[in-house]
Parts: structure tokens; C-alpha cells; sequence
């Protein structure tokens, strides 16, 4: 009988053992979406809520940004039974257009959740934009010779930007020519075609910035950064 006695106790004792363990919630789920943002609106912040909902204490172990552009710590890194806390983010969206997402991994010593993604997302608009890219993109620039890259540049809005003043800086490095007037509106969804053509005088890396003041409240000042690597010709140094 003693021995059924033990036995018993053994059990019920390995069983609660075994129902012991912390469990990690996020409260709201494992997404957090902003919605539509504007670039100014940058960095995106927000606090996401940690509960401990087992019976054993709750260790977040490590939370590992997927870049350098989010940044996320809890507050608190152990969790008693139904205790909670919180891990204020923030995310870097003022160079993204459109919808936009990274992951949050985060490692906590529940054994159901060893690893959780928790992913944050928001809808960036941009009133003006550039397309393909955010710059002129010149390629295989040369000493001596004219290269070519082009943009379109858009109103994203619902009302008509203007654009004038246009100038470039710096002024004198590069010869830089455009196909635009200094002045001029694009209507909503409107764009125009920015080509810019470059003859280089030096070899190095160039740098420049295409600048218009516009009427948007929001953009004082329009840039389209202009860059690439110059080379030597070989035909010139034959």
C-alpha cells in the first residue's frame, strides 16, 4: 500500500511539475500596423504589451531587430505569473515610400514560444515622389565623356505642387544639364521626366543635389540626389 502511495505522489508531483511553465503572450497578436504615415511622422513609435499567463516565471530571453532602422526593448525582462510590461518601438520610415514592414524576433524561455516574429508595418505616402528611384543613378561615368540618367517625378497629392528655383549643388565639380524648365506644376497624379546628362572633368566618387522650392507645406525644399563613380578614359590616358 505504501508503495501505491508513492507511487502516486510521484505522479501527481511529476505531473505538476510538468504543467509548471511560463506562457508569453503579446497582447493584440504578433502584428502592429500604423497605417498610413507621412515621412515626417518618422520615427513610428508605439508600446507593445508582454503577459506572463502560466504559473513560473516568464524570462525574455533576447529581442533582435531585423535592422538597425527598428529599435525595441522591454521595459522588464522577467515576468512574474500574470504579470506584464511593455516594449516601447520605434521604426525609421523618413526613406520609405509605400508599405513598408520589418520583423522583430523575440526569445523568451516558454517552451511552446521559444522564438516569436512579431511583425510592425505602416503605409508610407509621400505627396512628391521619385520613380524608379529616389536619385539620378548615373552608371560607368568617364572622364571626358557624357552619361545620361533619368527620374520621373510625381504629385502624389490631390492639389497641384509647384516647383521652381531650381539649382544644383555643388555648381561647378561636374557639368550637370536637365531636361526641365526651372519652373513648373504637375496636377495631381501628374508626372514629369527628369533626365539628367553629366560630363565629368575629374575621376572620383561625385556627389550632387538636384534642389527645387515647392508651394506643399510639407516640402519647403524638393532634393534628387545625382551620384556616381567617375573613371579615367583609357583612351585618354593611351
Amino acid at each position: 500500500m505504501s508503495k501505491l502511495v508513492v507511487f502516486i505522489a510521484t505522479f501527481v508531483s511529476f505531473t505538476l511539475v510538468s504543467m509548471a511553465q511560463p506562457k508569453f503572450v503579446i497582447v493584440g497578436g504578433d502584428e502592429y500596423n500604423w497605417g498610413d504615415v507621412r515621412p515626417q511622422d518618422s520615427p513610428l513609435k508605439a508600446k507593445i504589451e508582454f503577459r506572463n499567463e502560466g504559473n513560473e516565471n516568464l524570462v525574455i530571453i533576447n529581442v533582435k531587430p531585423g535592422c538597425g532602422c527598428t529599435a525595441a526593448k522591454p521595459e522588464k525582462d522577467t515576468l512574474k505569473p500574470g504579470e506584464t510590461t511593455y516594449m516601447p518601438v520605434e521604426y525609421s520610415v523618413a526613406g520609405n515610400t509605400g508599405v513598408t514592414s520589418k520583423s522583430i524576433r523575440i526569445e523568451t524561455n516558454d517552451p511552446k514560444k521559444a522564438a516569436t516574429s512579431y511583425k510592425i508595418t505602416a503605409n508610407v505616402i509621400r505627396d512628391i515622389i521619385c520613380k524608379p528611384t529616389q536619385h539620378l543613378p548615373f552608371r560607368d561615368l568617364t572622364v571626358g565623356k557624357e552619361s545620361s540618367a533619368t527620374v520621373f517625378v510625381k504629385n502624389n497629392s490631390k492639389t497641384n505642387i509647384t516647383f521652381s528655383e531650381m539649382r544644383i549643388e555643388p555648381a561647378e565639380p561636374q557639368i550637370l544639364k536637365l531636361t526641365i524648365p526651372a519652373k513648373f506644376t504637375l496636377k495631381p497624379n501628374e508626372e514629369i521626366e527628369i533626365t539628367g546628362r553629366m560630363l565629368p572633368k575629374q575621376k572620383g566618387y561625385q556627389n550632387l543635389k538636384i534642389i527645387f522650392k515647392t508651394n506643399h507645406p510639407d516640402y519647403p525644399t524638393f532634393e534628387i540626389p545625382a551620384y556616381g563613380n567617375v573613371v579615367e578614359s583609357a583612351i585618354l590616358n593611351d
